[in-house]
């Protein structure tokens, strides 16, 4: 839980740094044309970083507008942890060869259904078929 905080954190950080170096990289093209047009091809060089620039803000603020969390999944992984939670104490209990084996299938299975169950719920597909309720419909010519 604590890896997409973090990590949500320092894309924040980098946002914002990316955000301020947009506005630098503009007062800079904005003086570099006031000084004549022999600093044209600095102003080119600039105005491409820009573009480049303003995409990748673009590209993450669209990625956050589509990001959402699948909350089924994670209903999924409490019916799992109702069912197997219990299984494991009572596979525990016996002492016996197969339990053992039973119990290290099963919390390797749930281990890994935490992992994919979590995978998928935070990092959820967006539908292909994406429209804003706001959109109009598209017209037929």
């Amino acid at each position: 839980m604590a890896t997409p905080l973090v990590s949500g954190i320092m894309q924040a950080r980098s946002g914002d740094r990316l955000r301020a170096s947009i506005g630098a990289n503009f007062d800079l093209v904005d003086r570099l044309r006031d000084r004549g047009p022999e600093w044209q091809q600095e102003v080119n060089e600039v105005d491409v970083l820009l573009r480049r620039q303003i995409n990748r803000v673009k590209a993450r603020d669209e990625a956050d507008l589509d990001r959402r969390i699948e909350w089924s999944a994670l209903g999924a992984l409490i019916f799992l942890y109702v069912i197997g939670i219990p299984l494991l104490y009572l596979l525990y209990q016996p002492d016996r060869w197969w339990s053992w084996t039973l119990y290290w299938v099963l919390l390797i299975f749930l281990l890994v259904m935490t992992v994919a169950g979590f995978e998928r719920a935070l990092n959820s597909p967006v539908p292909s078929a994406h429209r804003s309720p706001t959109a109009e419909p598209p017209r037929s010519s």
